[in-house]
C-alpha cells in the first residue's frame, strides 16, 4: 500500500496529516467535511470514490475540515457518532489489509501482540465494555492476555474510535465553519430524552446508565439488554425508551424499537442483582435488589417518573 492510499483509508495518521502539508480547506472541503460528518448521522459508512491525486488529498482534508467542524459546535452526540462512523471504516480497511498496515496501525496504538498475547494494561485501555472482554473471562498468562486476530482488529477500532473522539476546541471558527455547523445541527435526531432522573428514582446501576446515554455514551448489548427490561418494567412506553437511547452514538431507531417491542411481547423479566453482576455493570453493593427498589416506591412517585 503506497502512502497516498494508507493516507486516505487512515486520516487520523501522522502520515495523512504530513501528506495535506499547507493544504488549506476551502469551501468545497469544507462541505465535504460536513457530508462525512451528515454521513455519520445517517449511519452511512461508505466514503466518496476517488481517482487522482487531488480528489484522494480533498477526500483526506475533508475528515480534517470535519473535526474543525465538530470542534466549533461541540456537540458530543455528533463527535461520538461520527468517531463510531470513521472508526468502522478503518475497520473495514484492517479487515482487507496486509501484515505490514495492520502492524503499522496497531503499533500507532501500542497494540503489539506477541503470540496473540497483548499486556493488560494495553489491553484494558481499548478492550470493549461487554462481558467477553472482561479480564474474568479471559486468558492470562504471566500479565498478558490471550487475544484471537478478529479481537486484535476490534481493539484497533476501539483505539481508533476513542482517539477520533478527542478533537479540540474550535473557538474562533470561519463563517464556513459555523454555517456548515448550523446546518448539520438542524439534522440531528429530534427525539431526546423526556425522563427528569432524580437521585434515588433507581438503583445506582441504573442510574449509572441513565448518566452515561446523558453523555452519549455507547452500552454494551448485556447493559443495553438490562436497561431497556428494566425499563418496561417500571411502565414506560416504547417511544420513552427509544428516547433514553436516542442519545448514543450508534443509535439506530428501527433496530431500537424492534428490540423493545421483542422484549415487551416476550415478557422478559429484569436481570436479578446476581445476574448484573456478571454483566460487569454494577456499581455499589446497594442489597435493595433492581425489582425491590423499585416495587417499594409508593404508586403516585411511580407516575411521577414515567411521565417526566
Amino acid at each position: 500500500m503506497d502512502e497516498l492510499e494508507f493516507a486516505l483509508k487512515f486520516p487520523f495518521t501522522d502520515e495523512a496529516k504530513k501528506l495535506l502539508g499547507d493544504m488549506q480547506l476551502n469551501k468545497r472541503i469544507i462541505e465535504m467535511g460536513a457530508e462525512r460528518i451528515r454521513k455519520a448521522l445517517h449511519r452511512a459508512g461508505a466514503g466518496r470514490v476517488v481517482f487522482n491525486e487531488p480528489e484522494i488529498k480533498e477526500e483526506i482534508a475533508s475528515f480534517a475540515a470535519a473535526r474543525m467542524i465538530l470542534g466549533a459546535l461541540r456537540n458530543r452526540f455528533m463527535t461520538n457518532r461520527f468517531a463510531v462512523n470513521e472508526s468502522k471504516m478503518v475497520r473495514s480497511h484492517l479487515n482487507k489489509a496486509d501484515p505490514e498496515t495492520l502492524e503499522r496501525i496497531s503499533s500507532r496504538f501500542g497494540i503489539k501482540t506477541e503470540n496473540e498475547m497483548l499486556d493488560i494494561p494495553t489491553y484494558l485501555m481499548y478492550s470493549p465494555k461487554s462481558q467477553p472482554y472482561r479480564l474474568i473471562n479471559r486468558k492470562i498468562i504471566r500479565g498478558k492476555v490471550w487475544v484471537s486476530e478478529a479481537e486484535k482488529l476490534r481493539l484497533i477500532e476501539e483505539a481508533v474510535r476513542k482517539h477520533i473522539e478527542i478533537i479540540p476546541v474550535v473557538k474562533d471558527a470561519p463563517d464556513t465553519i459555523k454555517k456548515a455547523g448550523e446546518k448539520l445541527l438542524e439534522e440531528l435526531p429530534k427525539t431526546e430524552v423526556k425522563i427528569n432522573v432524580k437521585a434515588g428514582d433507581h438503583p445506582p446501576c441504573i442510574m449509572k446508565l441513565f448518566e452515561s446515554a446523558k453523555k452519549h455514551e455507547n452500552l454494551p448489548h448485556t447493559a443495553r439488554w438490562f436497561f431497556a427490561t428494566y425499563l418496561l418494567a417500571i411502565g414506560m412506553n416504547e417511544d420513552q425508551i427509544t428516547g433514553v437511547f436516542s442519545t448514543m452514538p450508534d443509535f439506530s431507531e428501527k433496530i431500537t424499537r424492534y428490540q423493545i417491542a421483542h422484549a415487551k411481547k416476550r415478557g422478559y423479566s429484569v436481570p436479578s442483582c446476581a445476574t448484573v453482576m456478571t454483566y460487569g455493570i454494577c456499581v455499589a453493593v446497594c442489597r435493595v435488589g433492581i425489582p425491590t427498589k423499585w416495587h417499594n416506591l409508593d404508586e403516585r412517585r411511580k407516575k411521577e417518573i414515567r411521565n417526566e
